[in-house]
């Protein structure tokens, strides 16, 4: 999924009070830490991920793991932390709704 900057910064705003849900430690992005990110996206649509101080992952290595297999969009990076979006399959079960994208106008 494609975000305008107005989407992405939409699900910032959004995303800025939530705490980390899921934390990577030294053990790296294991199956389980992707099941744990599918269940969150599932239930929250919105997640932030954190990859703590002591993992030996990169974060750009991390979001393109949890992205492919988690079937979501990276909306951004800050820090150690990911803010990760997929929102719910059907229309009237999504707790967000995304303005619409008006960059192109």
């Amino acid at each position: 999924m494609k975000l305008s900057s107005k989407q992405r910064k939409y699900l910032e705003t959004l995303a800025h009070d939530l705490e980390p849900m899921v934390r990577i430690g030294k053990g790296g992005v294991t199956p389980t830490v992707i099941q744990s990110v599918i269940d969150s996206l599932k239930a929250q649509e919105l997640v932030k991920v954190k990859i703590l101080d002591n993992a030996s992952v990169e974060k750009d290595e991390v979001a393109d793991v949890l992205v492919e297999h988690a079937n979501c969009t990276l909306v951004r990076i800050i820090g150690r932390v990911l803010i990760l979006f997929r929102p719910k399959d059907e229309e009237k079960k999504r707790r967000i709704v995304l303005p619409a994208d008006r960059d192109s106008d």
